[in-house]
């Protein structure tokens, strides 16, 4: 049977097929027409193109929408109490129950279709983006994005976005390479370099790809691993042999990346749909609940207890109080049937303690909360023009609980802007400034500096030009032959693409200049048609653009630069663009250009060309190993240039090598290990790599270390540079086996791995570097604040230690006066365990002696992971609780979330955890904390689709927690408790008028009362109070962030806090009875007779009168409760009330008169006439005042207290800031004095604003103390 309906499933499209262990994918329009499976098509096999990230169809929205609100408890809760009504004999009509039952959950249906509607909208745009598809006649066809099939061949042209995971089969490139960003998919936006496999690089064009290609791409099935991918391709030569060729990451191009400075690739389609990497790796986010809901949930359990309670009292009354002088009640027999019947009865009855409206008043209240989030000024950031983003609603006031902050560096806390800024060699440190080289001071060599104070130590420029070079001083020649060894490898060791912008074209780097016109612009013209007429030697179709007239243009420059300097003549150091793979690669081409040194990329005959101070030297590259995670090193090799000849069998070949010291340090050669290479060059590489000059130029690896751990002192991020030369035979046979395991299709890895550790291996150091990343604006001042609100900040990066912690004192994560306890470098627990009980030991010791003494963590990824251990685990927890800040170094963004959720099962109730990041490799720790920021970096949007909130600048996580943060938790908070207080006030009354009618279940107010009470009477003035109450102004939260902890763990919202408001409920409750009770029963309202009612004596004496005497004095003061713990009142509030009680007033008496009409006719309205104008309006005039006054005494009471309570503290608080002083100060770092400057948030304006408004602050925060 399940056989049969899987089979069924199958063919109606419902189900897919089961998958084999490897796909066959045709390639080419021809082999996919050949293409022939036993059962099943390509598109029922492998699925279309299509996304869906909706969660709803149009047929069937209203009923999974309305299953789905069903599971929440509230709702289950009151659609059980409208059955009940309906099916039993209920002492209200069901209207009462259904009427506010359907308009909370048709505003939840409306709110929830419309945020579906939008996921539609978004997989529309997606799936209806025009792709070119190559058919089977050579030309192109425009389709959908949700049509392509696996196989299609698709034409994607310079900035389009793959629309699905395609391998690679041309491209505008004679050698089939293009550049991608894949910002959207790893975080990453420099370019990458994909290559299409030789075997079909010649098919670059619609006509060539349909008649002449005929192949077959193996593959694996689909996984989530970006960059895990392995087949091969068979293509049929033109004579019928079938040629084999292997298939890697290299060549796969990823849906959602971006085609970049190439005008176009064809690619054919191997994942499409759900099955793309990228549909694999978008997890859904968990469902996070707050704080305050999981509050709001154990509150409700217990009104709910308290209700079945008095529902169970109620009908044990009934059944036990004697009937007197009730004659018009009918005895009820005791049954099980009766008491059950009973039992509901009252449930119904008393329903009304649980507020039906809480849930979607708060949801409406989260969703215009969050554009006023979007829409606050002070988190838009002009420079990247992007304003603050809400990706969720449902956790603003989750943003005022947050007790640790877990938070990037790289991109977080700095600006990801990358500054060549030292070097050094073995005869010396070097500082970069402003296109010069200064030598570092040999006193200060050794000192540790923080970032931004590198230019202290800087001494005498160095002066590099030729004449220089001749130095009479032998030392002198070899220092300048060292920097200049070392400037020719950053600036050939790299994959950096080299463009020039054509003549006329607006400049994308360097200094803009005015646009030329008249003569000028038409020689520009000119210009541009010389270089397209020089490009036609050069094999591009018609659709070749303008990134390769750049590049041309840049290669016209590269040989222009070679005539130049053979001819004697200055070379102008020209404006390219360098598009690099990695920013650091970037900065080093950069900096060698303004030094002096200039890459010119490739010329016409596709030699690499530099110039070194006019000096042109030609490399060909012979090939490049790329970087990866697991060697943390890449190489170029290269040969001088000999014109004539493919491989110089004479001249030697130069391996150059940069990395990690961790990578670099083991590969470099011992005085045995180095291999000579007898042959005579001029050129300066060759020449300063061998003989006398590389053993005066090369490093040991001990001085390699300490340089390298001097530079991470001073927050820089480092990299070890590296050479060889090996002779032309050597290169050939490390060639052929780096060949062989490129063209593997088993054990690929394990092969490259090998080959590149023979190739990188016995090297010269030649330097070291340090690359300045910039402190964002407002770093130090936000951490501090954060520090002051008692948020523990922990910072969580890949970083070295060295550069960790330097960068954490120059942010002012770790501050003047805090020790360190540094727990790294630890090879096993055993290890791990003793240096984590020292430290211990030696933090209680020195809190013991002084108790205020602030400790700071440094643990690494290594000593991490026997930290998480459970030996160590609640240990480690204990540890860091007891510390001020921690750093954790060195590690993957696994152990970031490892970490989160380590904090989070620390205790129970878990502390909130707060994550911040600006990269993919952050995105596992957003993912995991309980509120997430993600920041508009250069590092893509990932982390930005991913977390809860976005902006553009760190500090602006200063006033989305301590302004954005409180005040949400402050509004809902005091919204639940006000909720709660309302419908048990409503509720009271009908209990106590329970002794008073024998507990029959009579109803004490009028039915459209109980319809509306929820809806209209108490919802807008809360509801604006919701949206514009400041229990605080911002400038007093952000001067005084102390005042964040008096709200954290949910103390708002405490048992204490809840018991006060039901106190007040009950207080007002009976106040309000018994007062109109007193008043009826003593006939206060007197008598006479109504003509329209037909009433006669007292009109409170009747239960409907006293009934609609009673909700208005409940409307009344439940609307004026709002003002009492209100401190913004605006005139939107103040109407809002207003408005409540007319649109009631009038509501009720059109409703009642003109379209409801009871028995008697007009009842209602008439009532109402009788109470405000008749013989009885004594009761309404007397009443409302008296009780109004008497019932809200208590709160005027509390309101004196908490407003004097805030003066005193404002003056506390004033007086503690007067003391705080600004002046430098000394701490330890490595044994070296290091001076800070303690950088204080700068409240001086704050205070004087202060004072000037006293009485203004006086109305602000003295809620806190209230609810506190």
């Amino acid at each position: 049977m399940h056989e049969c309906i899987r089979k069924t499933g199958i063919k109606l499209g419902l189900r897919r097929p089961p998958l084999p262990p490897q796909r066959d994918i045709p390639v080419g329009p021809v082999s996919k027409l050949d293409f022939v499976s036993p059962e099943y098509s390509l598109k029922k096999l492998y699925g279309d193109n299509e996304i869906t990230t909706s969660r709803y169809t149009w047929y069937g929205f209203i009923f999974q929408n309305l299953a789905e609100q069903a599971q929440r408890i509230a709702n289950f809760y009151f659609i059980c109490i409208a059955v009940v009504q309906i099916f039993t004999d209920s002492p209200v009509t069901p209207a009462i129950s259904i009427i506010p039952l359907v308009f909370v959950l048709a505003v939840t249906l409306v709110k929830q279709g419309y945020e579906d509607w939008l996921r539609h909208r978004a997989d529309r745009e997606v799936n209806h983006v025009r792709v070119e598809v190559v058919t089977e006649d050579g030309r192109l066809k425009t389709v959908r994005a949700m049509e392509l099939t696996v196989g299609d061949i698709v034409l994607c042209r310079v900035n389009d976005i793959f629309p699905c995971d395609m391998l690679i089969l041309s491209s505008s490139e004679q050698n089939g390479e293009c550049y991608v960003t894949t910002a959207s998919l790893d975080g990453e936006t420099n370019l990458k370099r994909f290559v299409a496999p030789e075997l079909t690089r010649m098919y670059d064009s619609p006509d060539l790809l349909a008649k002449n290609l005929r192949g077959k791409i193996t593959c694996q099935q689909p996984i989530n691993d970006l960059y895990a991918f392995n087949g091969r391709l068979k293509v049929e030569n033109e004579v019928g042999d079938a040629e084999v060729c292997p298939i890697g990451p290299s060549n796969l191009l990823l849906r959602g990346a971006c085609l970049r400075n190439t005008d176009f690739v064809y690619a054919c389609a191997v994942y499409t749909g759900q099955d793309t990497k990228m549909a694999l790796n978008s997890k859904g986010k968990k469902t996070k609940f707050s704080q305050v809901e999981r509050r709001l949930n154990y509150y409700l359990a217990i009104i709910l207890a308290f209700l079945v309670t008095c529902s169970l009292i109620s009908s044990i009354l009934m059944f036990a109080l004697p009937l007197k002088n009730a004659w018009y009640i009918q005895p009820q027999m005791i049954t099980a049937w009766s008491v059950v019947q009973t039992f509901l009865g009252f449930i119904v009855l008393y329903n009304y303690i649980i507020p039906i409206s809480l849930y979607v008043t708060i949801e409406v209240q989260k969703f215009f909360g969050s554009l006023f989030f979007e829409w606050d000024i002070n988190l838009y950031d002009k420079n990247l023009n992007e304003r603050a983003k809400c990706n969720t609603s449902d956790l603003l006031e989750e943003m005022g609980q947050v007790e640790y902050l877990f938070t990037d560096k790289t991109g977080t806390l700095t600006e990801n802007l990358m500054q060549f800024r030292r070097f050094a060699t073995a005869l010396g440190t070097f500082g970069v400034k402003d296109g010069k080289i200064y030598k570092i001071l040999p006193d200060q060599r050794r000192r540790s500096t923080l970032v931004g104070e590198l230019e202290t130590l800087f001494g005498d420029v160095v002066d590099l030009t030729p004449s220089t070079s001749l130095s009479e001083e032998p030392s002198d020649a070899d220092l300048l032959n060292s920097i200049q060894t070392l400037l020719l490898v950053l600036s050939l060791c790299h994959t950096v693409r080299v463009e020039k912008n054509l003549p006329g074209e607006e400049p994308t780097t360097g200094k803009h200049k005015k646009k030329k016109r008249g003569a000028a612009a038409s020689s520009s013209a000119a210009a541009t048609t010389a270089v397209i007429d020089t490009l036609q030697q050069f094999r591009e179709p018609p659709r070749r653009g303008s990134s390769a007239l750049r590049r041309a243009s840049a290669a016209q420059s590269a040989s222009a630069a070679v005539r130049a300097s053979r001819r004697g003549k200055k070379v102008k150091a020209e404006e390219y663009i360098y598009q690099a793979s990695s920013p650091d690669e970037k900065a080093f081409v950069e900096a060698t250009r303004d030094l002096g040194v200039v890459y010119h990329g490739v010329d016409e005959s596709g030699i690499h060309v530099v110039t070194d101070h006019g000096l042109a030297l030609r490399y060909r590259l012979l090939d490049v190993l790329e970087f990866d995670a697991t060697r943390k090193c890449m190489s170029v090799v290269l040969q001088p240039f000999t014109p004539g000849s493919q491989l110089d069998e004479e001249a030697p070949v130069v391996v150059l090598c940069k990395g990690a010291e961790t990578a670099m340090l083991p590969r470099v050669a011992t005085d045995q290990q180095v291999s000579t290479v007898p042959h005579q060059s001029t050129d300066p590489l060759v020449s300063g790599l061998s003989g006398r000059l590389r053993t005066e130029i090369s490093m040991t690896t001990e001085e390699a270390m300490n340089q390298v751990t001097e530079f991470a002192s001073s927050g820089l991020r480092t990299l070890v540079m590296g050479a060889k030369l090996i002779s032309a035979a050597q290169w050939y046979e490390m060639k052929q086996e780096l060949d062989t395991a490129r063209g593997l299709l088993d054990n690929r890895d394990a092969a490259l791995a090998a080959a590149y550790a023979k190739i990188e291996s016995h090297l010269t150091l030649v330097g070291c570097t340090g690359i300045e990343d910039m402190l964002q604006d407002g770093v130090p001042e936000t951490i501090t604040a954060l520090r002051e609100a008692g948020i523990q900040v922990w910072v969580l990066t890949g970083d070295k230690e060295e550069t960790a912690v330097n960068i954490s004192y120059s942010a002012g994560h770790f501050f003047v006066g805090m020790s360190e306890a540094r727990i790294t470098r630890h090879t096993s627990l055993r290890s791990c365990l003793d240096a984590l009980n020292a430290q211990w030991e030696r933090m209680k010791e020195a809190k013991r002696i002084d108790a205020s003494q602030q400790f700071g963590i440094v643990i690494d990824g290594q000593s991490l992971n026997f930290a998480l251990e459970i030996e160590l685990r609640d240990k480690f927890v204990e540890f860091c609780q007891g510390a001020s800040t921690v750093l954790c170094c060195r590690l993957t963004p696994l152990q970031k979330a490892e970490v989160v959720r380590l904090i989070k099962e620390s205790r129970s109730p878990a502390p909130v955890t707060a994550a911040i990041g600006d990269g993919a490799n952050d995105v596992s720790m957003i993912l995991e904390a309980h509120v997430s920021f993600g920041l508009y970096g250069k590092e893509g949007r990932q982390a930005v689709r991913a977390a809860d909130y976005a902006f553009g600048r760190f500090k602006f996580l200063k006033s989305a927690l301590l302004f954005h943060g409180h005040t949400y938790y402050k509004r809902v908070a005091l919204l639940v408790l006000y909720f709660f207080y309302k419908n048990l006030l409503f509720t009271l009354p009908q209990m106590l008028f329970g002794f008073f009618c024998s507990y029959s279940a009579q109803t004490i107010y009028p039915e459209v009362y109980m319809v509306f009470y929820n809806i209209t009477m108490t919802s807008l003035p809360i509801f604006l109070f919701g949206l514009f109450e400041k229990p605080v102004p911002e400038h007093i939260l952000l001067a005084y962030p102390r005042l964040y902890r008096d709200i954290v763990r949910n103390r708002c919202l405490s048992l204490i806090n809840f018991i006060v408001w039901i106190t007040l409920a009950v207080w007002h409750g009976f106040v309000i009875f018994f007062g109109i009770y007193f008043l009826a029963f003593r006939g206060q309202a007197g008598g006479g007779s109504d003509p329209v009612s037909g009433y006669g004596g007292s009109a409170v004496g009747a239960i409907l009168g006293f009934g609609n005497l009673l909700i208005m004095t409940i409307f009344i003061v439940t609307n004026l409760r709002v003002y009492l713990f209100s401190y913004y009142l605006n005139w939107v509030v103040l109407l809002g009330n207003v408005l409540a009680f007319l649109l009631n007033l009038s509501m009720y008496t059109f409703l009642n008169f003109y379209l409801f009409p009871l028995e008697t006719p007009a009842e209602l309205f008439a009532t109402w006439s009788v109470l405000w104008g008749g013989s009885g309006l004594g009761t309404p005039w007397f009443a409302f005042p008296v009780l109004i006054c008497l019932s809200l005494l208590p709160d005027l009471i509390l309101r004196a207290f908490t407003d004097q309570g805030w003066k005193w503290r404002l003056a506390e608080m004033q007086e503690e800031q007067e003391h705080m002083e600004t002046e430098p100060k000394s701490v330890v770092l490595n044994g070296t004095s290091v001076t800070h400057n303690v950088r204080q948030t700068d409240v001086e304006d704050s205070l004087k604003e202060q004072t000037s408004s006293q009485s203004q602050s006086n109305n602000a925060l003295r809620e806190e103390s209230f609810l506190s």
